[in-house]
């Protein structure tokens, strides 16, 4: 009994030692350094292409939002916050620029805003954040405009949306449509 005890409780120090010396030798590369993912974090969010668009006005809806700054490669964005937006609740923001963020693998629209003397105040905002200031009626048999349309989306549609938008169209067997 005491043979097993002893086995038993050297096997469990040795799990013990080898479990916390595994990652150490993981971030270690061949030739003794450190591994850039060692190092550094990788963020979880990714952008798409910054689209410059139509300039349109728009006010704030949700006054618990922020405007962010991006820093950072397309596929390892940071995001700051930058102005909260209860505080202009009376300004016109006006669109500038369109970008899709992807964050914990959901899709969003973000638009680059601007508001005060000479576009002072800025950054990027979600598209749920903000209305439409005057939207225009669709006509009879005519598709909403875009804010409106994607706003009543819900996420697994706006994800199947980034990559409609992105891949093209596709059959109902899942392969890209010819034109």
């Amino acid at each position: 009994m005491k043979k097993l005890t002893m086995i038993v409780a050297t096997m469990g120090i040795a799990l013990m030692v080898g479990g916390t010396a595994l990652p150490a030798a993981a971030a270690v590369d061949s030739s003794g350094g450190t591994t850039a993912s060692a190092v550094t974090k990788q963020s979880k969010i990714q952008r798409s292409h910054i689209w410059n668009i139509k300039h349109r006005d728009y006010k704030v809806v949700n006054t618990k939002g922020k405007t962010y700054t991006f820093s950072g490669k397309t596929n390892n964005v940071k995001m700051k916050a930058n102005h909260n937006l209860k505080n202009y609740k009376q300004s016109t923001w006006t669109r500038k620029k369109i970008v899709q963020i992807k964050q914990d693998n959901n899709w969003m629209v973000y638009y680059y805003v601007t508001t005060g003397k000479k576009g002072k105040i800025s950054g990027w905002v979600k598209l749920t954040d903000v209305n439409l200031k005057h939207p225009r009626k669709p006509a009879k048999h005519v598709a909403p405009e875009f804010d409106v349309y994607y706003r009543k989306l819900n996420q697994a549609q706006r994800n199947e949306y980034r990559e409609f938008t992105y891949t093209g169209a596709r059959t109902a067997e899942g392969e890209p449509s010819e034109m």
